[in-house]
């Protein structure tokens, strides 16, 4: 999906999650686990310990601002992927471009060296032209017979 946005939904709302969390935990007796429902587990006794809501919040704030970090972090490397890739085909093109110029530049030097050596082949055939020209006798032609009055 194209849109004009800079950033997409995922984004903003993870943004929102991880920045607005830790903001709870300015409100004097306010923690997320009271949003929460409660579910009792008694198999995982490292969540049975002795520990505070406010230290669950912070708990919980932190490993959202990590898997925040990690998401940004797989993101520049997609985008540090996309631009390699674009400078790999830029300077593809830009070799690409050299070697067409150089092409070009060398048909455009034997063109021009065509055209001169033409030029001058032309010049020595206009020459040997008023050469021979000079050269030869005008020509002749035989005598004009008119009729005389009398023969009419």
């Amino acid at each position: 999906m194209s849109s004009n946005n800079d950033c997409d939904a995922v984004s903003v709302v993870v943004a929102l999650v991880v920045f607005a969390l830790p903001l709870t935990l300015l409100v004097p007796g306010f923690s997320v686990w009271n949003i929460l429902p409660k579910i009792r587990i008694s198999r995982f006794h490292i969540l049975d310990q002795d520990l505070t809501w406010s230290q669950l919040n912070a708990a919980l704030c932190t490993l959202l601002v990590i898997f925040f970090c990690f998401y940004l972090e797989i993101r520049r490397r997609t985008l540090d992927e996309m631009v390699e890739n674009v400078f790999t085909i830029s300077q593809a093109t830009d070799t690409a471009m050299e070697e067409e110029r150089d092409r070009q530049a060398e048909a455009v030097r034997a063109c021009v060296q065509l055209l001169d050596t033409s030029a001058e082949h032309y010049e020595n055939l206009i020459l040997l032209r008023d050469e021979l020209r000079k050269r030869e006798k005008p020509f002749q032609h035989p005598p004009i017979i008119e009729l005389s009055s009398s023969e009419l």
